[in-house]
């Protein structure tokens, strides 16, 4: 009674740059063993400079368990199917809110697809949240997503008020509702992480027509003497924010309009159908393969 709350958020995105000039560059660990050989092959994660070596996977090498530097009391949080039904709806929701223009300063969308969990982008997002680092890993690539995005936040309580629900919600909130500093000239044609006063990365991430899939993980520990409660939540995205891309298709019409079978789905009435496949591939690879 009367004690003080604190609480924060942090949001963090990633965004990868690709140059136009360069050519076509049940258990958890038995799930990251499986694919050592791709995670491992440095063709899964070239580096956008020439010059340096190719970046490290999160799965080569990864043993999946917790960094040497989180604090003994560090936990993940299992994603049971309720939480991944929660982190679909929460980003499906807002999705569907932007397709039907109903987000300010934003047309509506052509092709937005509806997004659904898949296993090994939450398997490598865990291997990220495991690490006890607010820090993105430089590579996530599977073969079915050479080109995943991630999206990260971080939350600190004291008193521990917080339940794992309210941090996912919240997390997904932010990352969304970075739309105030963006306008549809940003997605038109994206250039940059940073809009008209903060951070537009996550909502780019968020949204991207080219993504169908995402994955989710959560830690919880406490750190020092202070014992505040901290979360780390990362999402992996079949796709990423690249340069000089848009980040989807508007329309003056009906959403929709250019899915693949020009179906909207049945819960997301203006997202494509839950069938809808997308290429998750950069635009300047789709034209050098003609």
């Amino acid at each position: 009674m009367g004690s003080a709350v604190h609480s924060f958020l942090v949001v963090c995105c990633i965004m990868w740059k690709i140059s136009i000039l360069c050519g076509v560059f049940g258990l958890f660990v038995a799930v990251v063993v499986s694919d050592q050989s791709f995670y491992c092959d440095a063709n899964s994660c070239p580096s956008y400079n020439p010059s340096l070596p190719p970046r490290k996977h999160i799965g080569c090498g990864n043993n999946g368990g917790f960094d040497h530097e989180c604090p003994s009391n560090a936990e993940i949080i299992p994603i049971d199917e309720q939480k991944q039904l929660l982190f679909l709806k929460l980003h499906n929701r807002l999705r569907d809110r932007l397709a039907r223009g109903k987000v300010p300063g934003f047309k509506k969308a052509a092709k937005m697809p509806m997004l659904k969990w898949n296993d090994e982008l939450a398997k490598l997002a865990e291997l990220n949240v495991r690490t006890c680092k607010f820090e993105h890993d430089e590579c996530r690539a599977t073969k079915i997503c050479p080109y995943a995005g991630q999206n990260l936040a971080w939350s600190a309580s004291f008193p521990d008020f917080q339940d794992v629900n309210y941090v996912i919600k919240n997390s997904t909130r932010e990352w969304f509702n970075e739309y105030r500093f963006a306008n549809q000239a940003h997605t038109d044609r994206y250039t940059t992480g940073s809009g008209n006063g903060g951070q537009i990365g996550h909502f780019t991430a968020f949204i991207h027509e080219k993504s169908d899939k995402v994955g989710c993980a959560v830690v919880k520990y406490s750190k020092g003497e202070d014992q505040y409660k901290e979360y780390l939540v990362a999402c992996n995205y079949c796709y990423t924010n690249m340069m000089f891309e848009k980040i989807y298709t508007t329309t003056t019409g009906k959403p929709c309009s250019q899915c693949k079978n020009k179906k909207c789905g049945k819960v997301y009435k203006n997202l494509c159908d839950k069938s809808e496949e997308v290429e998750p591939i950069p635009d300047v690879l789709k034209q050098n393969r003609g």
